[in-house]
């Protein structure tokens, strides 16, 4: 018999309970004592000659994503999505035995991704990010954990041994006070009343610009916004100036969807306006531009928190070096300080 620990901390044992020769199984264990217990069961079994080998599993990568989705993924607020987002992955690994999908075997894949080396479909195209690569990486991993926890999965998390890939932090993009005028001087004279208005909202409140674009008369009440049915799943409520609510509501009735897809008709103007932005950061400009002005305004970030409706406060911390307390410290506290 030998049990070894493993990287991840667990702790591996690896035995032929029928002898040398025999069928040779390998299991791991939180525990070395768990291991211990487990392999002394398997032998004394193998003694009375009730050992039964284990079956080798023939289900592939696919059908595990359809059993985690059929007993947990539909679930998820987005769970539709996942799994077709999962089976356009699980398309370009080949559809592999699930068996087959090791940290090795994973982490070739990702490479393969990173190149671009791969024949994509429409919803992968690379050579893609490390970012995106470690989305991947979290999904597939939630499949495997899930289905460990129903005991649908015997064994480890084949890619918990797989590191996240470290990269460099694009720093938030945000308009200014002379692109937030001509942003929506031009949205109001592009004839999209829609945009114009959602785009006002988002700069108002903070939010998404589809949590603003779906919002129907009956969130809007006393000059206060609620957003339910986010992306966090918590129900927030912001309060706007009398004068938006009454632009809101000057043509639209005080139920009912609101707002038009617009989200297009916004970008079109947005390329207009000749406003550089990162790649992938259009869709939030709007919410990173409250948020930006909000801090440096001496807004305080857990009130940010609470509007933004982040989970973590790590994420909302990404902009605090916009404070001016921030700011005032690096020069007031410098080294230098203390030769003036």
């Amino acid at each position: 018999m030998t049990i070894r620990k493993l990287a991840s901390g667990r702790w591996q044992v690896d035995i032929q309970p029928q002898g040398r020769g025999g069928r040779r199984v390998r299991k791991s264990f939180d525990t070395k004592a768990e291991g211990i217990r487990w392999e002394r069961a398997q032998l004394a079994a193998a003694d009375k000659g009730e050992w039964v080998p284990p079956q080798r599993d023939k289900r592939r990568l696919q059908d595990l994503i359809a059993e985690w989705y059929k007993l947990h993924g539909h679930t998820l607020k987005r769970g539709e999505q996942r799994r077709d987002y999962l089976l356009s992955l699980c398309e370009l690994m080949g559809n592999p035995l699930a068996n087959q999908v090791t940290a090795g075997f994973y982490a070739e894949f990702r490479q393969q991704r990173l190149q671009g080396d791969l024949k994509t479909n429409k919803r992968h195209r690379g050579p893609i990010s490390a970012n995106t690569c470690n989305h991947d990486l979290a999904y597939l991993r939630a499949v495997f954990n899930e289905l460990i926890r129903l005991g649908k999965w015997q064994g480890d998390n084949p890619l918990s041994g797989v590191r996240r890939l470290k990269y460099d932090d694009h720093e938030l993009s945000f308009l200014d006070r002379t692109q937030i005028e001509q942003l929506l001087t031009a949205l109001k004279e592009s004839g999209s009343k829609h945009a114009y208005l959602v785009a006002k909202i988002c700069l108002a409140t903070g939010a998404r610009w589809s949590e603003a674009q779906s919002l129907r008369g009956e969130q809007i009440r006393n000059s206060r916004i609620t957003f339910s049915g986010t992306k966090s799943g918590k129900v927030r409520s912001i309060p706007i100036g009398e004068a938006l609510e009454q632009e809101i509501f000057m043509e639209r009735p005080r139920t009912g969807p609101l707002f038009q897809y617009c989200y297009k008709a916004f970008t079109r103007v947005l390329d207009k306006c000749n406003i550089e932005l990162p790649k992938g950061q259009a869709s939030h400009v709007l919410r990173h531009t409250f948020a930006s002005h909000f801090v440096m305004r001496g807004g305080n970030l857990l009130t940010l928190k609470e509007i933004l409706g982040h989970a973590d406060i790590k994420m909302t911390m990404r902009y605090a070096h916009l404070s001016p307390e921030h700011l005032e410290d690096a020069i007031a506290k410098n080294p230098l300080a203390e030769l003036a």
